[in-house]
């Protein structure tokens, strides 16, 4: 730990604070060390130090929006004092925060999360630049860029699958379009035959109307299924669901129309057809309203796949690395931080990653700092 100057007695009273969280964090009791670097910050609230420490214990409790805020507080500090190691460190810890948050925004909203890991290596970036002897922090950096990639990649199929939706529903919405139109055709031709009905013929001119309701049946059917798996593969929004449910009641009417015009009542058969193509149209308002609805969505799709972000180590905060250099700074300076393996990732993964991913990885010139090694 860098030692805070000791002399005054709010000085000598934050040490202490800060030595008994030191203890706490060791225990992994983290609750505790953060409530003592709380009231050591009441005393030296100019301290980066304590901000640092302060920020480690909430990330240790997966607080990672506060952690980030007190990180950036402590590397702001720390620039004031002229200590860029501190301000290195900081904001090391402020891109694995963000890293952490991205991971879990990955599960929610995945533009968030592509954001988040830009963010992350922004962050990592500016530590390496600080110093370029912090190898952890140019680790993380291409780590935070294969994750962006990734979830960068998994946005644009559901952007294609999106749009492959939303042609399949404008097929469906014509499709109910033009059978809305046949079947009010139908409709028409059933009322003239109603009207101008004789013995000779008539059965035989229901017979073909009832041909030609059936064809207008089967059509609805198929057009019924096409949309059954769409609202599958939407999460079965309520526009489809009410769309399906108006076609099915066309059916309905489209069955009972057959039977009449097959027993040459064309009378009954011709209000059947008007009510279903009137629940034909109902479907095709539905089905629109939905359409539009959809538009307005800025994130696409409705599926959130849980995609595996980790393709190298993410590493812990770095208070052990400060607790265990409490000699001197040259030891704080000197000591590796420790690394925080990756859950559900194991060397081989991460290995197997960086070869199918090392097309898209080039390190630039400007950070200032040689391509590490990715065959660890």
């Amino acid at each position: 730990m860098i030692f805070l100057v000791p002399g005054a007695v709010t000085a000598e009273s934050a040490r202490s604070l800060v030595e008994s969280g030191n203890e706490a964090f060791r225990q992994g009791d983290f609750v505790t060390s953060l409530d003592n670097y709380e009231k050591a910050a009441e005393s030296e609230p100019d301290s980066a130090v304590v901000l640092f420490n302060k920020g480690a214990a909430l990330y240790k409790q997966e607080k990672y929006d506060e952690a980030l805020n007190v990180f950036e507080g402590a590397a702001a500090k720390a620039l004031e004092n002229s200590d860029p190691m501190l301000e290195a460190q900081s904001r090391y810890n402020m891109g694995n925060s963000a890293y952490r948050r991205a991971e879990k925004l990955s599960r929610e909203d995945i533009n968030a999360a592509f954001e988040e890991y830009k963010r992350s290596s922004g962050y990592y970036q500016s530590a390496v630049k600080l110093n370029p002897n912090l190898s952890e922090a140019a680790q993380n950096l291409e780590a935070s860029r294969i994750a962006a990639k990734q979830v960068e990649e998994l946005i644009r199929k559901q952007q294609q699958q999106a749009q492959q939706q939303a042609e399949q529903k404008q097929d469906i919405a014509k499709e109910l379009k033009n059978l809305q139109k046949e079947q009010q055709k139908a409709a028409e031709q059933s009322r003239d035959l109603a009207q101008n009905q004789q013995q000779d013929g008539a059965n035989n001119e229901a017979a073909q109307q009832a041909e030609n309701q059936k064809s207008i049946t089967e059509k609805t059917r198929e057009t019924a299924e096409k949309l059954q798996q769409l609202s599958q593969e939407q999460n079965d929004e309520m526009s489809g669901e009410k769309a399906r449910e108006h076609v099915k009641r066309a059916i309905e009417k489209q069955e009972e129309a057959q039977k009449n015009l097959q027993q040459n009542k064309a009378s009954g058969a011709h209000e059947d057809q008007q009510k279903a193509a009137r629940e034909l149209q109902n479907a095709l308002q539905q089905l629109e309203r939905g359409q539009d609805k959809g538009q307005e969505k800025d994130s696409p799709g409705q599926e959130q796949e849980s995609q595996k972000a980790e393709a190298e180590q993410q590493k812990q905060p770095e208070q052990e690395q400060q607790a265990a250099a409490e000699e001197t700074e040259q030891q704080h300076e000197d000591d590796p931080p420790v690394s925080e393996a990756p859950a559900g990732v194991s060397p081989e993964d991460i290995i197997n990653e960086e070869l199918e991913n090392r097309k898209y990885r080039s390190v630039r010139g400007t950070t200032g700092y040689k391509p590490v090694d990715k065959d660890w």
